[in-house]
């Protein structure tokens, strides 16, 4: 059989995904614009279990190195929230007991697929909690993790979708509490 023809086979039959991909296009510093959505749980000891519910709106800016198809780097992203607490049957909410920013320090891990960035995220978020009409402010941390997705749409400019899960607390106080908060987030950003 002739080796071009063979070639030709074999091309055709190799699905796309079995070829090389290449991340360089991710490497570089980037920045952009994000909102989210946010729902989770929040436990008092010992008062209780409430709902936590809320949106988000801010910023990231980040730095990713290529290898081959692999890209990792850092991002700082900062969000105003107004996630807040409610009853867990939803009836009754308390908008004056909320997380009023989010700031994370996030490592990121993604394979290029084609134009597209799967990446996941591994690191540690920081908030301000507004404890009722005390107007008591503390400041809460925790990890956090998850999963997320970017696309090239231009060779600068990108959208993507993250869903992160943050398990944050505070133990140092007069009324300790843990909080499991999943937030879904939609970015866009230009990369350079």
């Amino acid at each position: 059989m002739n080796c071009r023809i063979l070639g030709a086979v074999i091309a055709i039959v190799l699905p796309a995904t079995a070829q090389a991909q290449d991340a360089s296009a991710w490497s570089g510093f980037n920045f952009g614009l994000q909102a989210s959505k946010g729902n989770g749980s929040q436990t008092y000891l010992p008062d209780g279990s409430y709902d936590l519910v809320g949106n988000g709106f801010g910023g990231f800016v980040g730095y990713m190195m290529a290898n081959g198809a692999w890209a990792y780097g850092g991002e700082l992203a900062y969000a105003g929230t107004d996630y807040y607490e409610a009853a867990i049957d939803s009836s009754v909410e308390y908008p004056e007991w909320n997380f009023n920013h989010t700031l994370d320090l996030k490592a990121r891990v993604g394979y290029a697929v084609g134009r597209a960035l799967v990446y996941g995220v591994l690191g540690y978020g920081f908030s301000e909690y507004e404890m009722g009409s005390e107007t008591s402010v503390t400041d809460i941390k925790g990890a956090i993790f998850g999963l997320g997705v970017d696309y090239l749409v231009s060779d600068r400019m990108f959208v993507g979708a993250e869903v992160l899960s943050r398990d944050i607390g505070l133990s140092d106080s007069d009324e300790p509490f843990d909080a499991n908060l999943t937030t879904i987030t939609l970015r866009v950003g230009m990369k350079f």
